[in-house]
């Protein structure tokens, strides 16, 4: 008993977060409590900080110092609020303005949800897993088992709309209400039409890797990733090849920036990324990249002449800072921006490592 006490006191004293909670973390509610990793720091107006999420994975509703993900690995935003694609809880979480975490979507068959993005109030979401949450269980090149679902947010429903198509891990939305799909696994970028539920691929080649610009099936890729649409035009995160190009919507392939993998800012011709991997447009039309292997979250200027860093030292891990250049982030998968351009929302999640990081950085420019 006195070791207890003892033990209690001393935690007090330190502010490390002690809890006698006994209680079970692993379902969504709204109750209080101390964070299991410690007390949280503030959202500061300045610099990077935490929004929500901690070093524990864990799947818990709630304010900011007792909501827990999993491996959160893309975000959305829209009216205001942050969607999450809680990836090894199979859920899609929102988080408000003050970092409170509720879940919208938690459905049997909806498994691994990754790519997002909203086409008017519709979200899109695609799964790395089929519509009744199966996978393939043979690694090859005919790992078809991705899906796509439409996501009511406000009424929290689920519809899948079409599957066996893959790996989307990357989703941008185009003007005419279409879904733009890069297919991690075979190479590829598409076009999904939700009103049809029919998929086309306008460039690359299904399993054929390079880094060759062209037209359509003579052009290639190696591992595409995130997307955005500015101007009319994709730009695509090609992961393996630490490059970013360009897709316009007839299919004709061009590199924007990259060479070998490293890391350069400034003018695009000698800009480096090392495996760029989400991707978002502000209004203005500058894209902010998630510099994966650079651990930096990276600018690119809206007429896409320069690149300059934004937020990360370049060493992986988890440092707040009112100064954004010596924070450090860790997953920083995908990513998105607030409508005014200063807010830049970042899921850092563990690179699917069992690695202590599952948390939602905020970045205020």
């Amino acid at each position: 008993m006195l070791k207890t006490n003892l033990l209690l006191s001393l935690c007090l004293a330190v502010l490390v977060g002690c809890t006698t909670d006994s209680g079970d973390d692993t379902m969504g509610d709204d109750d209080g409590g101390v964070d299991p990793g410690g007390p949280r720091g503030m959202v500061t107006e300045t610099g990077v900080s935490t929004l929500a999420g901690w070093s524990d994975a864990g799947y818990k509703d709630g304010n900011r110092q007792v909501n827990l993900f999993n491996n959160p690995v893309n975000l959305a935003f829209h009216d205001g609020k942050v969607y999450v694609a809680d990836f090894d809880n199979s859920k899609i979480r929102m988080v408000d303005g003050n970092g409170n975490a509720f879940t919208i979507i938690s459905k049997q068959g909806f498994s691994r949800p990754f790519g997002m993005t909203f086409a008017g109030d519709t979200l899109y979401v695609g799964t790395d897993r089929d519509c009744n949450g199966m996978h393939d269980p043979i690694e090859s090149t005919a790992q078809m088992y991705g899906a796509i679902w439409k996501i009511d947010v406000g009424a929290k429903t689920a519809t899948c709309l079409i599957d066996k198509i893959g790996r989307p891990r990357g989703l941008a939305a185009l003007s005419d209400g279409r879904i733009a799909v890069s297919d991690f696994a075979h190479h590829v970028v598409q076009i999904f039409d939700p009103a049809s539920r029919s998929m086309t691929t306008i460039a690359g080649t299904f399993n054929l890797t390079g880094a060759v610009d062209g037209a359509g099936a003579a052009a290639s890729f190696n591992q595409p990733y995130g997307m955005a649409f500015v101007n009319g035009k994709l730009l695509v995160a090609d992961w393996a090849n630490s490059k970013i190009r360009t897709v316009s919507l007839d299919g004709t392939v061009a590199t924007l920036g990259g060479s070998v993998a490293g890391f350069a800012d400034g003018g695009m011709a000698g800009a480096k990324f090392n495996h760029p991997q989400g991707m978002a447009a502000a209004s203005n039309g500058d894209v902010f990249v998630s510099d994966s292997d650079n651990f930096r979250v990276r600018r690119i200027s809206a007429d896409g002449s320069s690149v300059t860093t934004v937020a990360g030292n370049g060493t992986g891990g988890a440092v707040d800072n009112t100064n954004p250049a010596q924070a450090q982030f860790y997953g920083l998968e995908g990513l998105c921006i607030a409508p005014d351009g200063k807010t830049v929302y970042v899921a850092d999640g563990n690179r699917g490592e069992a690695m202590p990081y599952n948390r939602l950085r905020i970045i205020k420019l």
